[in-house]
């Protein structure tokens, strides 16, 4: 090629690339909030809700889990310009089952703790109260009872629990009960640890009404009639273009029990709705709804991977920020006189940000829409001088787009009725989901315009010094096997 045509080819190629990759303005007719006249009335975001919740429990792999998915993958398909793909991975799921305990009679079970060993097994069963480790000395050959961990929330015991059930294995211990402070009806079916780390010995939940008639040194069988065996789950990825090809991304996860864990689906179904209909003048940038699997089975955490192919690329200029939505519009319940009662007030939430120009955006945001009991806060963590992010934590799947330094906002709360979704529909209060997604959709609104390096703000420093050897948060995912004694 004449050296003439091939710079005049070179410039047009370039000028061509600036267009896909640099945001433009959203036209001046664009409104610079969503229109809450034609989003996702509550009625309809708990008709969605409800759908969601309506396949059961949505374990990992699961049946029901993979009707959720091909239900959700329906509904984005079909919106004008979106393209939808999946993401694969093969783990070994656990099919769950219903738990079985005998110990001077037949003892009701809230359920068995998720992913612990099926079959039965007998012993003498032992108390070993709170701070007791389990040892091959205190604990083999028999069924440990351990007390639920005194915890403001109850999201917050999954360490002591997965600990307890690794240990137990490693001691050669017969089995595990634990024994909530609140009644069989209000923690049947209670969901953690949701590591999906297989473990080495089989364990059941009680609830405090039949935690009463346990009784130390008796004779106690337990079992887990479970199962397991080799699956396939897959995350969704829908794309909806915009002016640039430079992404927004937006997470939850689809597996998840109940009416809270995981709602964030019904959040980015409205969202994606009504993006897809606005004009591609009003979207300055690509959106990607990003449906991810693998939370209740962490060796497959399909957020994390998501995180890892977006690290990756970042530096190219592909990607703007991510926005994870987790645990919306629930309501406060707190232990009173032995059992779970609903305060009357909103879960407390948090809206985490990791640059000052997200924050902004938050706080204006949660302001416009008037969602109170919720805080804005740069982590759930310590910081830690010299670590690049100085704070890991977002809280949840957050934690994963944060911690590879991607641009992140996430919206999470911790309530009692995460792992319990005996609560059902009374768990969630859909007029305040509404406010929060209709925040949420603001704060994408107002961003989507804004220059990539002013939406990153501190995070392009951190991936220089991160490049430079500076330390930073582990992204270790858990074992998908415990470990044998």
């Amino acid at each position: 090629m004449h050296p003439a045509r091939c710079i005049a080819f070179i410039g047009v190629v370039t000028v061509f690339a600036l267009q896909l990759t640099t945001p433009a303005t959203a036209s001046t007719d664009c409104s610079p909030t969503v229109d809450d006249r034609t989003f996702a009335s509550a009625a309809q975001l708990r008709a969605l809700n409800a759908t969601v919740a309506g396949f059961g429990v949505r374990a990992t792999g699961s049946p029901a889990h993979n009707r959720l998915i091909s239900w959700l993958e329906r509904r984005v398909d079909r919106l004008p310009g979106v393209a939808v793909r999946s993401e694969p991975f093969a783990i070994q799921r656990w099919k769950p089952g219903p738990g079985f305990l005998l110990s001077g009679g037949l003892v009701p079970v809230a359920g068995a703790i998720p992913y612990s060993e099926p079959g039965l097994r007998s012993g003498e069963l032992v108390r070993l109260p709170a701070g007791t480790p389990i040892t091959a000395a205190n604990a083999r050959g028999k069924i440990v009872l351990r007390d639920f961990p005194a915890l403001d929330r109850g999201y917050l015991a999954e360490p002591l629990l997965d600990e307890d059930m690794v240990d137990a294995g490693k001691a050669g211990a017969a089995g595990v009960v634990v024994a909530f402070p609140f009644p069989h009806e209000q923690v049947k079916g209670y969901w953690d640890p949701h590591l999906g780390t297989h473990y080495r010995v089989p364990g059941v939940f009680v609830g405090s009404d039949a935690a009463v008639h346990l009784v130390p040194g008796t004779r106690t069988t337990i079992g887990v009639l479970a199962g397991r065996e080799p699956a396939v789950t897959r995350s969704l990825i829908a794309t909806l273009p915009g002016l640039s090809s430079e992404r927004i991304v937006l997470d939850t996860n689809t597996d998840g029990v109940g009416w809270v864990q995981e709602n964030g689906t019904v959040a980015l179904l409205a969202l994606a709705e009504h993006f897809a209909r606005l004009p591609l003048r009003c979207r300055p940038r690509t959106i990607e709804f990003v449906f991810a699997t693998g939370h209740l089975h962490r060796p497959a955490e399909g957020s994390e991977f998501r995180a890892r192919a977006l690290d990756a690329e970042y530096d190219s200029g592909s990607v703007a920020f991510a926005f994870v939505l987790e645990h919306l519009g629930t309501r406060e319940f707190l232990p009173l006189n032995g059992s779970l009662r609903p305060t009357g007030l909103a879960e407390l939430s948090g809206w985490f940000a990791g640059s000052p120009t997200l924050t902004q955006s938050a706080l204006t945001a949660l302001a416009g829409r008037a969602v109170d009991r919720t805080f804005v806060l740069p982590g759930s963590d310590l910081p830690v001088p010299g670590r690049v992010p100085a704070q890991c934590s977002f809280g949840g799947i957050g934690t994963h787009f944060h911690s590879h330094l991607i641009p992140t906002m996430a919206m999470i709360s911790g309530p009692w009725t995460l792992w319990a979704p005996s609560f059902g529909s009374q768990a969630v209060d859909h007029e305040r989901m509404r406010r929060q997604v209709l925040a949420a959709g603001d704060a994408i609104t107002a961003l989507a315009p804004l220059p990539r390096d002013q939406i990153a703000g501190p995070y392009l420093e951190q991936r220089q010094a991160r490049a430079a050897g500076a330390p930073t948060c582990s992204h270790d995912l858990p074992p998908e096997w415990a470990p044998r004694g």
